[in-house]
């Protein structure tokens, strides 16, 4: 009977009693049941026994036999073993185990194979039953219950342990088997029959076996060995074996007289010779004296194979004849045991714990050791994960008998490690299909491994609370391909070996497909791992299940593998693979089943701690089939509700039939990802629709693009027309925002850095097909809008907000992702990106606008807010009642933001008012806006210009920023604000105003005694009287071309062009007769500019004063030389081709020619003639200027020429550059008539007249002559 035992031992010869100074003996000591042991069947392990004489071996027993048409009850499957539900234990032992704690509590347990039978014993009660015709719908089996031996007088201190058992097999099935319990120290009951279970079992022997209490002698284990192929022993007969921790072995036996059955003791030992027995006999002796033992030492095992049984005693292992019961020899295996393991595995502490028999001449032996190892090494493959001290390994080693040694044929690492966390259970080892597969048993989990294959696989409890209590080999299932030629069986061969494994609650039956087993090779360890986690999402959902599935250790648990295999499970269960999910005609199950799966394949993965062995990518990988996943079933949701409520067509359906038309499913299922191997084959059926969802999932995104555009070909009244935009926008913002809302709940789970990568629900195509949607319902907003809208009209702008916020939310997503590192290494991601920011910036006012203009002013503010789009959302808060502040609807709402977002906010407040001439609105306000301004403007509360701000070097809120300066008392900066915005005016009237404010904020910041410099005050005050003199200069030009325009009437007084006509014929006439039309074409657009009201250019302006007639304003030509003078912002080359151009025609305006006839005149006549020449009034308004410039400032080239100097003319480059805009014919008459203009001056040749004149200007202002 194979049996389990706890608690578990760490040095089991350390102790040679149960007793501790406290009455509970050490946790170290093995109380372990009773393992039976057949001769006939060598691919069980064998176990501990007493014998029954003569008792024949009963029939084999049918297990579990299914009735047709009956489901197993699967919790776990591979291609290598399956676990199914094998029956339910009585209802007694399951409320007794139920409430036990295995950590403080002694259990054992053990499956009989041979009488059908199980038992459970705890220190007091032993529970018995029968397994063998349990079904896993049967009702509660009859329980025998009986009492457990009970302490020892002669061991006062001993721990109340439960007892190592043995069940005798009976004759016949129908008759119950008895039973032998053995307590530690020795207290031994017999019931030759369990039946007297039912009335309380109180009937039983008793014997005590005699240990050695002054040795601290305890019962180690107990077993049952098969006597049938002993030397002419009869079939079925047995032996019961009990060890104890010094070394000893009682054989215990039961005869029967007179229909009574009696239980026997005596010691093992070598018979005594024939002649020691007659004299025993005749000097009256009852019993023979103790023969010889070898050396002492605590029995680990007890394990036999027909005649010969061998002893585990701590690392010795011992051989011995059962019939003769002598022991053939003892070896100490420690050495060749560290030899196999390994010298750099740091074994320390070994001990031997459990034994099993694989033929005549191979053991299969497990060990434990404290390995002292890093966690790589291949002892470190824990289960547990806790870190509690030393760890004890276990390694299976096979044994082979080489004379009279062992030597090590293999040694396997048991993927297991024990430590003070671990729970109290002595490992049992049990051989399958002639020791082909091996399984170790823990308190927790049962392991397999193959002996010639690397396949290791486990078995974990899911609770806490519940323990393996037993396990056993059921007969082994072999084909007629494996019997020999005299008919025998082939034990190491056949098709599946099957064990019974018991717990707290439930049995199950675990097949294990040897053949699989011994196929398996290195490269199908990520195979295991891809089981692994198949299981994990088919059976852990169970609640009956009482197994979990456990990642294996490494090195199986390779990242790549583990990626590629979770990766694999994720696509097959998003294409609906048969073996994965269950088909179902009922769509909405089906879907919500696949989510189930995919929630446990990521919540398996964090579960075992492995999600970081897990790249980023293939994180995104998983996560993006669940959201799609999810999606779909929103959107099947919303089909089916748009049908249920009446519908009798749907464009979605539509547009599924035509996407799979256009883009038909290859033969697998297609994924975002490689195709797993379990994607299955798809079999068309008739529901095109219901197809898509069940195996096309991962093309959501591609049939929303689709949708679409469907919809765009289908024109806008076509299907219903505002009905169909409705149906289509409502499927895409119900799939997106499902996905979309999925990913972000489940970032934790999935371990998610965002950004995604290249997140399928931003891609380009489906950023344009939102943008479409959002186009479409805006046309339907502004078009359709008004009293007569249908419903459906408004429906679909009421959409409007979804589509924007959904828009919003991918264009963002899209640009986080372009702004990643991992995106920066893709080509053209720069660009794209900057591609995207400029169409969204642009995008986002219009499109809050609309929403504001549509009703929606809610979600238009909450989208600003979002994306802190502060510009749209001071729009929306301010419109369409920005004054006074106090009638603003929003005004509360002003408040609060300004209060939450402060200057980021309130920045862009103050600069829409201005931009949309609301500036009352914030002077309104000036306690609330001030600072505002003050950073707006480019100062701060000290009144210096805010450093980093690249508005401060700008000027266009100067035409407000002094009204701040002004009302704060910074009249020095409002000054400088004026003279600068005077600069840029383009109109007389407020160059005038600015230059006139200015000079008086100039004039009352000195007056209060404002720090600034001479040179500053200077140039201030210069550039002030500078821009008001050309200001007066331009006004008096003004003055007199209007007084020509009396003369016009009627329409021709409206008529800008006849004004300008008027004015060249009134005040131009010499330059009108003269026909030169670049000259007349240049004088007609400055007096047009003039009477519009503009500013003209200095350079403008020196072009009127010269090119108009000289009558009544001789002094313009010297006006217009001291403009160029100070003009500024003149480049210098223009600056002197103008000074050239206006000297040319002071010296042409005049008839010098008639000047110069000196016939009849006198020198004094001759002196007046040249006073009242152009050239004389010229020179002398130029010449003071010229004698009263400092030697150390220099006058601009070209302010006083004479005839020869004033003949170059500028180039066309120059020209042009001056009249932009200007057609290129229209530059080279200009240039003509320049040319004529220096032509005139050189052919009147006036050197000396230019210098009598300048001399005679020279003695009229009292300069001397040189």
């Amino acid at each position: 009977m194979a049996t389990f035992g706890s608690p578990a031992p760490r040095r089991t010869h350390r102790h040679a009693t149960p007793r501790q100074s406290s009455g509970t003996p050490p946790r170290q000591r093995r109380l372990v049941g009773t393992r039976v042991v057949s001769g006939a069947t060598p691919t069980r392990s064998v176990g501990s026994g007493m014998d029954v004489d003569e008792t024949p071996t009963p029939g084999a027993y049918p297990y579990n036999e299914r009735a047709p048409g009956q489901r197993d009850t699967m919790f776990a499957q591979t291609e290598e073993l399956v676990v199914r539900l094998y029956g339910a234990l009585p209802m007694e032992v399951r409320q007794v185990l139920r409430s036990t704690d295995f950590l403080t509590e002694s259990y054992t347990g053990g499956i009989d194979i041979t009488s059908g039978y199980t038992l459970v014993a705890s220190a007091r009660t032993c529970f018995v039953w029968s397994h063998a015709t349990i079904k896993p719908s049967s009702p509660s089996p009859t329980c025998y219950i009986l009492p457990c031996p009970p302490p020892s007088p002669n061991h006062p201190n001993a721990t109340f342990q439960a007892p190592h058992h043995a069940l005798v097999p009976s004759r016949t099935r129908s008759v119950e088997p008895g039973l032998i319990l053995v307590s530690p120290v020795g207290t031994t009951c017999f019931w030759p029959s369990i039946s007297s279970g039912l009335s309380g079992g109180s009937t039983f022997e008793a014997v005590h076996l005699p240990l050695e209490a002054s040795e601290d002698e305890y019962v180690s284990c107990l077993v049952r060995a098969d006597r049938g192929r002993m030397g002419g022993g009869a079939a079925g007969a047995y032996v019961y074996l009990a060890a104890t921790s010094t070394g000893r072995i009682f054989r215990l036996g039961i005869t029967s007289q007179g229909g009574k059955h009696t239980l026997t003791m005596r010691l093992f030992a070598p018979p005594l010779p024939s002649s020691s027995l007659s004299l025993t006999r005749l000097l009256g002796w009852s019993a023979p004296s103790p023969a010889a033992r070898p050396e002492s030492g605590n029995v680990v095992a007890l394990v036999s194979s027909g005649n010969d049984m061998y002893a585990l005693v701590e690392t010795r292992i011992q051989k011995w004849t059962l019939d003769s019961e002598e022991l053939r020899g003892e070896v100490d295996i420690a050495g060749v045991v560290r030899e196999a393991i390994g010298e750099g595995v740091g074994v320390e502490d070994m001990e031997g714990v459990d034994l099993a028999i694989e033929s005549s001449n191979t053991l299969v032996l497990l060990v434990s050791y404290a390995s002292a190892g890093s966690g790589e090494d291949p002892g470190a493959m824990a289960i547990d994960q806790f870190d509690f001290g030393p760890r004890r390994v276990y390694t299976i080693l096979r044994l082979i008998l080489h004379g009279d040694s062992w030597g090590v044929d293999g040694v396997i690492v048991v993927p297991y490690i024990s430590n003070a966390a671990s729970p109290p259970a002595h490992p049992q080892l049990t051989l399958l299909a002639g020791g082909a597969v091996i399984v170790v048993l823990f308190g927790e989990v049962v392991i397999f491994c193959a002996r010639d294959t690397p396949y290791k696989d486990r078995l974990v409890l899911k609770s806490p609370t519940d323990r393996l209590l037993g396990i056993s080999a059921l007969p082994y299932a072999t084909s007629l391909d494996h019997a020999g030629a005299d008919g025998s069986m082939d034990t190491d061969g056949g098709d599946e070996a099957e064990v019974l494994m018991m717990m707290s609650g439930t049995m199950l039956r675990v097949s294990v497909v040897v053949e699989k087993l011994k196929e398996f090779q290195a490269e199908s360890l990520p195979n295991l791992l891809k089981a692994t986690l198949k299981q994990a999402i088919l059976y852990s959902p169970i609640p009956a299940n009482p197994l979990q599935f456990v990642l294996p250790p490494p090195p199986v648990l390779d990242g790549e593998a583990l990626m590629r295999a979770a990766e694999g499970i994720s696509a097959a269960v998003v294409a609906s693979d048969a073996e994965i999910v269950r088909p179902n005609h009922d769509l909405t199950c089906q879907l919500t089943a696949r989510k189930e799966r995919l929630s446990w394949l990521i919540r398996f993965i964090n579960d075992n701690g492995a999600l970081g062995k897990m790249s980023q990518r293939s994180r995104q990988r998983l996560a993006t089939d669940a959201e799609k996943l999810y999606a779909c079933h929103q959107l099947w949701i919303g089909l089916n509700e748009h049908i249920d409520a009446g519908a009798t067509h749907s464009l979605i359906t539509d547009t599924i039939h035509a996407f799979t038309d256009m883009h038909p499913s290859p033969t697998s299922t297609p994924s975002s990802h490689p195709a797993s191997p379990y994607t299955p084959e798809q079999t068309p059926t008739q529901d095109v629709v219901r197809d898509f969802f069940k195996y096309r999932v991962s093309d959501v995104g591609r049939l929303l693009v689709f949708m679409v555009d469907y919809l765009g070909r289908l024109g806008g009244t076509s299907l219903g027309g505002f009905g169909a935009l409705k149906e289509i926008s409502m499927a895409v913002v119900t799939t997106l925002q499902a996905a979309i809302s999925y990913r972000a709940y489940n970032l934790g789970v999935y371990g998610i850095d965002l950004p995604m990568i290249k997140p399928w629900t931003s891609r380009p195509a489906v950023i344009d097909a939102v943008l479409k949607l959002v186009d479409a319902v805006t046309r339907v907003a502004t078009e359709g809008a008004g009293a007569s809208a249908s419903s459906t009209t408004k429906e679909v702008v009421d959409m409007l907000p979804e589509l924007a916020t959904l828009l919003f939310a991918c264009v963002q997503e899209r640009l986080n992702w372009l702004g990643s590192p991992m995106a920066a290494d893709e080509p053209g991601s720069e660009r794209d990106k900057t591609e995207l920011e400029d169409r969204f910036a642009q995008l986002r006012p219009e499109i809050l606008e609309t929403l504001r203009l549509t009703s929606h002013l809610r979600q238009a503010i909450a989208l600003a807010t979002t994306y802190t789009d502060f510009p749209s959302l001071a729009s929306l808060l301010l419109r369409p009642t920005p004054y006074p502040p106090s009638s603003n609807p929003h005004a509360s709402l002003i408040k609060d933001y300004f209060d939450r977002y402060g200057d980021a906010f309130g920045r862009e407040a103050v600069r829409w008012c201005i931009e949309q001439g609301e500036a009352r609105a914030v002077f309104a306000e000036e306690g609330v806006w001030g600072s505002i301004m003050d950073g707006l403007f480019g100062k701060n509360k000290k009144g210096k210009g805010r450093e980093g701000d690249e508005r401060v070097t700008k000027s266009e809120y100067n035409a407000i920023a002094w009204v701040n300066d002004m009302g704060r008392g910074r009249f020095g900066d409002a000054s400088g604000r004026l003279l600068r915005e005077a600069k840029s005016a383009g109109e007389v009237g407020v160059r005038h105003f600015s230059l006139s404010l200015g000079k008086l904020a100039h004039l009352a910041h000195l007056q209060e005694g404002g720090s600034i410099d001479e040179v500053t005050l200077d140039v201030s005050t210069i550039a002030f009287h500078d821009g008001l003199d050309f200001i007066a200069v331009q006004e008096k030009l003004l003055a007199d071309f209007q007084s020509a325009l009396g003369s016009i009437r009627g329409k021709q007084k409206q008529s800008l062009d006849a004004q300008v006509d008027a004015i060249l014929r009134a005040k131009a006439k010499k330059l009108k007769e003269s026909e030169r039309k670049g000259l007349i074409t240049a004088f007609k657009n400055h007096v047009r500019q003039i009477l519009q009201g503009k500013v003209l250019v200095v350079e403008d302006a020196v072009d009127l004063l010269t090119l108009k007639d000289k009558e009544g304003s001789i002094e313009d030509y010297a006006t217009a030389l001291h403009l160029l003078l100070r003009a500024e912002d003149i480049p210098d080359a223009r600056r002197l081709s103008s000074f050239r151009r206006a000297w040319c025609r002071v010296y042409n305006v005049d008839d010098w020619d008639a000047i110069r006839q000196t016939a009849n005149v006198t020198d004094s006549q001759l002196t007046t003639r040249f006073r009242a020449t152009a050239l004389y009034n010229t020179l002398s308004l130029v010449l003071p200027t010229v004698f009263s410039t400092s030697p150390n400032d220099t006058l601009p080239e070209g302010f006083d020429l004479d005839p020869s100097q004033c003949l170059p003319v500028p180039l066309m480059p120059e020209t042009s550059s001056r009249f932009p805009g200007m057609p290129v014919e229209m530059v080279g008459e200009l240039a003509r008539d320049f040319r004529v203009e220096s032509s005139a001056v050189e052919r009147m040749k006036l050197e000396d007249v230019y210098f009598r004149v300048r001399e005679l200007v020279m003695e009229d202002l009292g300069y001397e002559v040189r």
